[in-house]
Order: C-alpha cells, then structure tokens, then sequence
C-alpha cells in the first residue's frame, strides 16, 4: 500500500564488517573528500566513557572520562542523507521526507563501493535495515485499538489515560534467520499541537552472519528485510490509522 503522508522519521541501511588489520579512521580521509561536493558538511563521532571508583581505605573517590574518535558523520547538502562511516561500520540514513526504498539502496550501493574500495574490510558481518516511525493520533479518543493494534494495555479498574508507554519485541524470521526488534513508544506532545499524542513505531530488522565483502548476497537480504519491515509496520496499525496516512 502506497502513503502519501508516510510517517518515516528515519529509513537507514547499516552494515557491520570485520576491518582489516591496521585500519584507522585516518584513512577515510581520501573517500570524504571525494564526496565533498555532494557530503560537503563532516563531523567526528565521538565516543565518551566515564569510569568512577569508589574510595577504598583513606582514598577519595575519583572519576575518570576518556573520549575515542570512532568515526566520521557526513550530511548531504540538502540534508537529506546522513552517512556514517568507521572502521566498523557503515551507516546512511535517509531523513523526512522519505522518498522510496529503492532510492535509499541506490545511493547506499554507490556509496558503500567507494568504502569497500577505500577501507578494504575483511568481511561483512552485520546487516540491518532499520525504519522510525512518528505517527500523531488525534485527541481525545476512547482506546489506544482504535488506532494501533498491538495498544498498551492497562489493568481494569485503571483509568485509561497513559502517559508513558515503551515496549520492545524482538521477534526472530525462521526464513531469512533474521531478527525483528519492534519498538513502540510514545513521544512528549509538543505544546504547539495539544490535540495531537506522537507515537513512535521503530522497526529494526537485522542479521549477524559471515559475508563475502564482494558477495551480492547481503543485498538481497537487505531487501528482504525491507519487506519484512513492511509486514511489521502494516501489521500494527488499524484500517482507521491507515486512512489518515493515505
């Protein structure tokens, strides 16, 4: 089913490799440059870590932060696209306004040549499509099934007005051997839309396994899990909500 007022937040690719000895985050350098006419704006991902010990004896408890630069962000002219790159990783995220899945593996593809090229990894060992969803159910309205059909529940005799709500499921594909995490959360109103309550649908479908760098094999996969998104997505919404989103 085509939606013309999809509600995707976000719509990313993600694929984990096993680096090459001697890899360092330096040598991206070459490949970013060479997309700065279309990437033009770079910033570094920095890891934090805090380390606290509490005091033994007559010492005083101390506290120690550590950063480690773990890759570069790449955002593209029009601030569409987002891409991640690392020694591990390997990441581009298409933002609202989507546009189609097969223009998000397009430019995934063109994109993940030049790295493969660049980094040289060893194999692919991770594979993931991943979607973010924001959906705004207009207030008031009597059950949370009207619109979704997996709702929170809430014990009887409770009254029905949630303020908070997150729930993980992590669902395993005996087909592809992939695995589904579905979240569904929902999201602070935002002040200016009072009869609005957004709520967050994010499906994250995934597959640890051992590919051939030069294997088409994970593409493939990929869009199968593209597919298997769809289901998730479709699946947990009622005819009502799906009208508005027409």
């Amino acid at each position: 089913m085509h939606l013309s007022r999809a509600p995707i937040v976000e719509a990313l690719i993600d694929l984990r490799v096993q680096p090459r000895l001697g890899a360092e985050i330096a040598m991206l350098d070459p490949l970013i440059a060479q997309l700065s006419d279309v990437y033009p704006k770079v910033d570094p991902i920095i890891v934090a870590q805090l380390l606290f010990q509490s005091p033994t004896g007559n010492d005083q408890a101390s506290q120690t932060v550590s950063q480690s630069h773990t890759g570069q962000r790449l955002e593209s002219k029009d601030g569409k696209y987002v891409l991640q790159l690392g020694t591990q990783s390997f990441t581009l995220s298409r933002l609202s306004p989507y546009e189609t899945w097969d223009a998000l593996l397009s430019e995934s593809k063109v994109l993940w040549d030049l790295y493969r090229e660049t980094m040289k990894p060893e194999a692919v060992q991770r594979v993931a499509v991943r979607y973010i969803n924001r959906i705004e159910l207009p207030l008031p309205f009597a059950d949370f099934s009207e619109y979704l059909t997996a709702p929170p529940s809430v014990p009887k005799g409770l009254p029905e007005l949630v303020s908070e709500y997150f729930s993980r499921v992590v669902i395993s594909d005996p087909a592809s051997k992939a695995s589904i995490i579905f979240t569904q959360a929902l999201e602070a109103r935002n002040p200016a839309k009072p009869s609005l309550l957004p709520v967050i649908i994010d499906i994250d479908v995934f597959k640890q396994s051992a590919f051939a760098v030069n294997d088409n094999a994970y593409w493939q996969l990929l869009s199968t899990f593209h597919d298997l998104k769809n289901t998730a997505f479709f699946a947990s919404l009622t005819p009502k909500t799906l009208e508005t989103l027409k």
